[in-house]
């Protein structure tokens, strides 16, 4: 009985979504609009030129608006300009945001640019000044975009690619990376004054992890025109640069939590394993409590269907588990970032974040696959595009596009703010540039020559193994992240020396999207039609 009224409902549900595209091809229809044909202005004001005006009046407003909601609603002190520390933050964002728009359309460059150097000049004018308990606000919403990263890069690790990966993918992903975390902390602690081997490590990591927010685009653009496609060179790349950040962000998190653990030396020894075991248990559990913990999308149908609730409306749900499943998952990852600080363990929290979206994604996956195979008329992942095409949405898809639509409002507090982290008078101290390109440029160098011998023999043409290097060097997101967490922690938990050698490395890692990123962008938009074949 219970399979007849499924399927019946199942069937319900298929007819449904038959008369509502029906409706609106008709409707389509009866408005002299196809699916090749352009969508004809209802008024003079749908121009291109009025409606970019309006979107350009409508940012003007939100942000006068917001800023009157603070300024009526927050003492005259921290509003004021200059010098008010809400005021500073929320100018800052703003500019970042302006800034990183205007590169990209006027240069051609990656956001994450413009904002640092909205960040550097408003630090280095006077015009960013906060104190207080804005200080630990500022902490607190670079730990958010920490989570943000480390739960999208969980989510689109996939088991069964990870399982397939192939001999090449394994070597490009841990070999370079390692190498080039090992060779740039073995140069700092020998170049830089007064740090430690384990310091140099930290600084090695931070550097080592590729950005997907610059190799990523840059590669579906070339995907897009057929370049790298022969041999799957774009998809091994995109694969592995995921890998690579998970490895560096793994041993940065071990590395710190052996830097600001109290104890012998045998308990600091033994600290890194422990952060290890805890991260990875709390990242199991967690992330198999949300694979059914809110329930998925097509329990809540049949649950509703048996009641008669009628008109149930499958966007709604879906959107409903959608909401829940994001909020856990971030608010569990938050946690777990700033919880595991507070507990004295600070490398277990992010490793707990990217396990737990790993294993949650999985487990989402898998039991949407399983849905389908079992219900073949009812798919709760079936979505209409308006021109009669179904597509199908895995369910962990939905909770992505959160996220990512969070990383979209959360670019320019990472970016910018660690471009406040850079104050031209550290510059000036010794040759702080000096030193710092002789790291990033010891380490780069070990890099390329192991990434040549990862992929040496794998079938790849010289040209193809040139560009795979090029395509390796740019630098942004994973050291934007990093790099302040190691600060707020070096204040919070360490020593001078701890806090002058954590400003060093936001230093570095500063220094080091500055050039590599626009680097990387540009060499992989000018040599990839050149270097790699095109497939016809």
């Amino acid at each position: 009985m219970g399979d007849r009224n499924g399927a019946k409902f199942g069937s319900e549900l298929h007819h449904n979504q038959d008369d509502a595209r029906v409706q609106f091809t008709d409707n389509r229809s009866a408005t002299g609009v196809s699916g090749g044909d352009t969508v004809a202005s209802a008024s003079c004001c749908d121009n291109r030129l009025p409606a970019t005006a309006a979107s350009i009046v409508a940012a003007i407003l939100a942000v006068a608006i917001a800023w009157t909601l603070l300024y009526v609603n927050v003492s005259p002190e921290l509003m004021a300009l200059p010098g008010g520390s809400l005021a500073s933050i929320f100018v800052l964002y703003v500019t970042g945001t302006v800034a990183g728009q205007l590169i990209t359309k006027v240069g051609g460059l990656p956001p994450l640019l413009g904002m640092m150097l909205a960040g550097i000049a408003l630090q280095n004018s006077g015009l960013y000044n906060v104190t207080g308990w804005c200080f630990h606000l500022v902490s607190t919403m670079r730990e958010a975009a920490l989570t943000v990263i480390l739960v999208k890069g969980g989510l689109e690790l996939n088991a069964g690619q990870l399982r397939r990966l192939s001999g090449v993918v394994a070597r490009l992903t841990v070999l370079p990376c390692v190498a080039e975390a090992v060779a740039a902390g073995v140069a700092a602690y020998f170049i830089l004054p007064d740090f430690s081997l384990v310091w140099g490590l930290t600084l090695g990591f931070t550097l080592s992890a590729v950005s997907p927010a610059v190799l990523v685009p840059s590669l579906f653009r070339l995907k897009r025109l057929g370049y790298g496609e022969e041999k799957g060179i774009n998809t091994l790349l995109i694969a592995a640069s995921s890998l690579d950040d998970a490895v560096s962000i793994s041993a940065f998190g071990i590395l710190l939590g052996v830097l600001f653990s109290n104890g012998s030396l045998t308990s600091k020894i033994i600290q890194g394993p422990i952060d290890v075991t805890i991260g990875t248990m709390l990242g199991l559990i967690w992330g198999c409590i949300l694979i059914f913990v809110p329930p998925s999308p097509w329990a809540m149908i049949y649950n509703k269907r048996e009641n008669q609730v009628q008109n149930t409306n499958k966007s709604e749900i879906e959107n409903s588990v959608t909401a829940k499943r994001s909020f856990l998952l971030g608010a569990g990852g938050f946690l777990a970032v700033t919880g595991s600080q507070w507990c004295g363990y600070p490398g277990a929290g992010p490793l707990a974040c990217i396990i737990s979206a790993f294993v949650a994604g999985t487990g989402w996956r898998k039991r949407s696959a399983e849905h389908k195979r079992n219900n073949p008329v009812i798919s709760t992942d079936e979505i209409d595009r308006g021109d009669g095409e179904e597509i199908e949405e895995d369910d962990e898809l939905a909770v992505v596009q959160v996220f990512e639509h969070a990383w979209t409002c959360l670019q320019p507090v990472l970016f910018a703010f660690i471009g406040t982290d850079l104050k031209f008078e550290l510059l000036k101290r010794g040759d702080m540039i000096f030193l710092g390109l002789i790291v990033l440029a010891f380490g780069l160098v070990i890099r390329l020559m192991v990434t040549t011998c990862a992929v040496v023999g794998s079938g790849f043409s010289r040209k193809e193994i040139l560009f795979i290097n090029i395509a390796w060097l740019p630098k942004a997101t994973v050291q934007a992240a990093l790099a302040p967490v190691a600060l707020d922690i070096a204040r919070n938990l360490g020593t001078a020396a701890d806090i002058e050698c954590a400003t060093r490395l936001v230093t570095i890692a500063v220094i080091s999207i500055l050039l590599t990123a626009p680097v990387g962008a540009f060499g992989i938009q000018l040599f990839g039609p050149r270097l790699l074949p095109r497939t016809r």
